[in-house]
């Protein structure tokens, strides 16, 4: 599907179908249905589920990347999204990293996943409302104002490059969860310059580094929220990561009441991963 590889050839990410995917756009990988009293047919959801496997070499986590491998993998992560973007059955697609098995890792081997999908996942679509009703009353992108208040404070700031800004989330489900955000507005990852992903890789690298020195062993699942496609959310939509590592345990008032608990607070959280 995508191979990128060196100057000698030799491939350094391979991005492939999923071999046990949780959607497909295939009618020949469709389950047969399932005999219900309630009449419920059990298959695949529509949609494509994809693997980036992000290295040749034998290794976990994004910390063993250089940064030029790592801004290969966000290339990859562009090209991916831009090739999806034209299938007009596809409307979005959630890129994610799960690592280490508290994050829900099922293979040791470092990769990451994107699914496809011919709708706006709930998550997104609660983020555009937001970001929509904020835009119509204050004539503002809502995370553009959040980076400047972020900015002003500095009480949760964790890195700033100038391009990108990291900081620990405010309402934060996990302790240590870090947003990183471009300062310049931009709703879809797939815009992102060449020069940019270099920055932004930096800036990951920084973040994940600083975590392995507060949580050991460090389990966390990264997720890019992009905008749709063929988005009229341009104005309001910024594009941006969510790290959150994954330190506790969800239990059942987080499970009953959809609601988290954090036992570290933001500003605590940054003061720990902050460096002058």
């Amino acid at each position: 599907m995508l191979e990128v590889t060196n100057a000698g050839g030799e491939w350094q990410i391979r991005v492939i179908p999923n071999k046990y995917p949780a959607v497909t756009l295939g009618l020949s990988d469709i389950l047969p249905p399932a005999s219900s009293a309630l009449g419920v047919v059990s298959q695949l959801p529509a949609g494509a589920h994809e693997v980036f496997v992000e290295s040749p070499r034998h290794i976990q986590d994004i910390w063993e990347l250089s940064v030029d491998e790592l801004v290969q993998v966000f290339q990859a992560y562009r090209e991916r999204l831009r090739f999806w973007s034209t299938d007009e059955r596809i409307c979005h697609a959630s890129i994610f990293k799960n690592v280490g098995l508290a994050a829900g890792a099922s293979l040791e081997h470092i990769h990451s996943q994107l699914l496809a999908l011919p709708d706006i996942p709930p998550a997104i679509a609660t983020e555009l409302v937001g970001a929509r009703r904020y835009y119509d009353e204050h004539h503002r992108c809502v995370f553009c104002q959040l980076l400047d208040e972020e900015l002003t404070h500095r009480q949760r700031l964790v890195v700033d490059t100038g391009s990108f800004v990291a900081f620990c989330a405010y309402a934060g489900r996990q302790p240590y969860e870090t947003w990183i955000l471009p300062r310049k507005h931009s709703a879809s990852f797939e815009q992102l310059s060449d020069t940019d992903t270099r920055t932004l890789a930096e800036i990951l690298l920084q973040v994940v580094e600083r975590l392995r020195g507060q949580l050991s062993p460090l389990s966390y699942n990264l997720l890019l929220h992009t905008a749709p496609f063929r988005t009229t959310a341009t104005d309001c939509y910024h594009w941006h990561f969510e790290l959150v590592p994954r330190s506790t345990t969800l239990a059942g008032f987080e499970w009953g009441a959809g609601m988290h608990i954090n036992p570290l607070s933001p500003e605590r959280a940054a003061g720990r991963l902050y460096v002058k």
